[in-house]
This record gives C-alpha cells, sequence and structure tokens, in this order.
C-alpha cells in the first residue's frame, strides 16, 4: 500500500496480528479527507493560498516511535490532546521548530527571532489553533465516515514528547500500534506530525467500524 507503513521493534506474537489491510487504507482516507476539509480554516488562518496534503501513514509500536522522535524530532515543539467516548486514548502532535517558527513568521508577519529563543504566548496560542484545525478537521472526518460518538479535550503544550509518550502507555494499558500521520504544506516546506495513542481495543473498535459491512458510506472515499 503506497505512504503505508507498518513498523515494530521485535516480531508480532499471536495476540498483535497485523491490522486488516482494507480497514487501514480506509483509515488513511479518513486522514486525507480530514487534510482536505482544514483547506479553508487553514487558508484563512495563515493569510495565503496554501495546500495541505497527507504525506504518509504508518502504524508502528511505541518503542519504535521514541527511537525516531529521539532520532530525527530532537529540536521539537508538542502539544498533547485527550479524546474520550466509544473510543479512548490521546493525540499528540508536534512540529519541528523550525516549521513551528515559520508558520509563526507567516501566521504574524514577523522575524521570530526578534523575540529571542522561546516561544511567547501570542506566538504558542497561534501554534495552539493551527493543531485545532487540524486536529478538529481530522474528528469530522472520523465522526462522519463511522458514527461514533467521541470527543477532544483542548490541545495543551507538552515540553517533552518521548517522556510523555512513555508515561502515557504506563497510566494505561494501550494498543500494540500507535497510528501516526504526516501532513506537509508543500508551498512552505512545512510538517506536521499527528499521532494517535489508542488505549487498548480502541483500533479494534475503529477498525471494526471501517469494515466496509458495517461503515456508512458518506461518498469521499477514495480507492487506491
Amino acid at each position: 500500500m503506497q505512504n503505508i507503513a507498518i513498523e515494530q521493534s521485535e516480531p508480532v506474537g499471536q495476540d498483535h496480528l497485523y491490522p486488516p489491510p482494507r480497514e487501514i487504507k480506509r483509515l488513511y482516507e479518513i486522514a486525507q479527507h480530514g487534510a482536505l476539509t482544514s483547506l479553508n480554516s487553514l487558508r484563512q488562518f495563515l493569510g495565503s493560498d496554501v495546500d495541505i496534503n497527507l504525506n504518509c501513514l504508518s502504524l508502528l509500536t511505541l518503542p519504535v516511535l521514541i527511537d525516531r522522535i529521539n532520532l530525527f524530532y530532537r529540536d521539537h515543539l508538542g502539544f498533547h490532546l485527550r479524546y474520550s467516548g466509544e473510543i479512548t486514548g490521546e493525540i499528540y502532535t508536534f512540529f519541528a521548530e523550525r516549521d513551528a517558527k515559520m508558520l509563526i513568521d507567516k501566521m504574524l508577519g514577523h522575524k521570530r527571532f526578534k523575540y529571542g529563543k522561546r516561544f511567547n504566548r501570542i506566538e504558542l496560542s497561534v501554534l495552539t489553533e493551527l493543531v485545532n484545525i487540524v486536529s478538529n478537521a481530522f474528528w469530522r472526518a472520523m465522526t462522519d465516515k463511522t458514527g461514533m460518538n467521541w470527543y477532544l479535550a483542548p490541545p495543551t503544550l507538552i515540553n517533552d514528547l518521548s517522556r510523555t509518550l512513555f508515561y502515557s502507555s504506563k497510566i494505561y494499558t494501550v494498543d500494540y500500534f500507535l497510528v501516526h500521520f504526516e501532513y506537509v504544506l508543500p508551498t512552505m516546506d512545512v510538517r506536521i506530525q499527528f499521532i494517535v495513542l489508542p488505549t487498548q481495543q480502541t483500533l479494534t473498535k475503529i477498525f471494526s467500524k471501517l469494515n466496509p459491512s458495517d461503515a456508512p458510506d458518506v461518498g469521499y472515499a477514495k480507492s487506491f
């Protein structure tokens, strides 16, 4: 499946079977549709005719994700949202610091270095609203496609993404696989990382709703 990967740090045992390919494609379609529905809000917010694309979807284990963050996203700015209802878990959205600075320059019309290295309260509130736009677009797309009742809490800033992910996995039992989306704003060369950490059985519930015999057809799915 193009732009879709399943990654793990150890062999999958009988209790951790690979997720169903067709349902993974449908999850990809939901994330893709969420990106499209966020376009108008993003363009108004950024004040320019930007595009946003879903670059890839990965199902990966927590150790693989933490290693990747420590290797490739050492300098980043992260936000956390909790979701609850028929499904429960955490969502983490983060940007490379370089990309966060570019977004602030675009939205506020100033160069960040004038205000020092740390992000000030206004800049953080602007980035929080951007996280809100992308997260709520994904929430609407998932809700429309599955008919599930679930809710997002407002985003909050986190200082150490790897440590927060590790602690979240210790608070409650999470599914074997986490879901990682990467969104790209190509004209700005900005990437937004979007991680869904599901509690145990949440992915099973989502995939059951995405089964062709159960899922409502809202007409936006694109075949691969």
